[in-house]
């Protein structure tokens, strides 16, 4: 592995300035996808524990606007 990750690392340093900061641009870009992914996974896995994977969006908003009245409600009395 380390041998792989040295002639990575050559062949980087070979390429232009140019093309190293494309690739770094692409490589931050796979993360972040990589990341969306791993997040919308682990947030499906909990509605699924939930029972709420098969909630219609009109029944999250519902709940979610039932959510912000009580937070403004509690906080106005505050």
């Amino acid at each position: 592995m380390t041998s792989l990750i040295e002639e990575l690392a050559e062949r980087i340093a070979a390429l232009d300035p140019e093309q190293q900061e494309a690739l770094l641009n692409k490589v931050s870009e796979l993360n972040f996808r990589k990341g969306l992914k791993e997040l919308s996974n682990r947030y499906r896995e909990r509605l699924a524990q939930e029972g709420k994977l098969g909630q219609k969006a009109e029944e999250v908003l519902a709940g979610l606007k039932q959510m912000r009245e009580k937070i403004a409600a509690d906080d106005y009395r505050l």
